[in-house]
């Protein structure tokens, strides 16, 4: 009897093992699609704190939305969302020529103080800065506050959370002077600078390594 009731549990645990295989393999690819997009988005964010002595006045983060990001960002709302290749084509023109035309950035910043954050005011108490190595500064041509009810934010852009605030941040390509787009093929690393009277931060991104 022992040995009848040992063999139909061997039976069971065998007819079982296909379907937790595909669970299995259905996770996997599901993690996958979305790493691909994270892995991207992790690379292209920077975060910083901005004390005045031991006190934290700013924690801001930003992913500079460059082509790479971009495409990977493309790849998985179109995935999310099983767009047809006629409409993700023209997302990626879409894209293609904001990122010509603008240096973006998603960013989000939190402050004890609700009346500090104020990025998207003309007269904040903040001023952003987009610098590359050779000396160039430009100045945002945009700043908008997004809306925090927004879902897709905090799916897409996962370090956001529930106290801070995100804007979208736009730069032109080229500086007034420049014939050379910002940053340039020669171009090592930018700079997002954060400055005002509670303090001075940066969020560096290296280029080309």
């Amino acid at each position: 009897m022992r040995a009848a009731s040992s063999l139909v549990l061997r039976y069971l645990l065998i007819l079982a093992m296909p379907a937790v295989f595909f669970l299995s393999g259905c996770a996997a690819r599901t993690l996958t699609e979305e790493d691909a997009y994270l892995k991207v988005m992790n690379a292209w964010t920077r975060g910083v704190k901005v004390y005045e002595g031991l006190e934290t006045k700013l924690y801001a983060s930003a992913t500079y939305k460059g082509i790479a990001f971009r495409e990977a960002y493309i790849g998985r709302y179109a995935k999310d969302n099983q767009l047809d290749e006629g409409y993700a084509m023209a997302l990626r023109e879409r894209e293609s020529e904001l990122s010509e035309k603008y240096n973006e950035f998603f960013f989000t910043a939190y402050t004890p103080m609700d009346k500090w954050n104020d990025f998207d005011d003309p007269s904040s108490i903040w001023k952003l800065y987009l610098e590359d190595g050779s000396g160039a500064r430009l100045a945002p041509v945009s700043i908008a506050r997004l809306d925090a009810s927004d879902p897709l934010l905090r799916e897409f852009f996962p370090y956001m959370d529930l106290w801070s605030t995100a804007y979208t941040v736009k730069f032109p390509k080229y500086s007034e002077t420049g014939t050379e787009p910002i940053p340039g093929a020669n171009t090592k690393s930018m700079r997002l600078v954060i400055t005002g009277v509670l303090g001075k931060g940066e969020l560096v991104w290296k280029l080309g390594e």
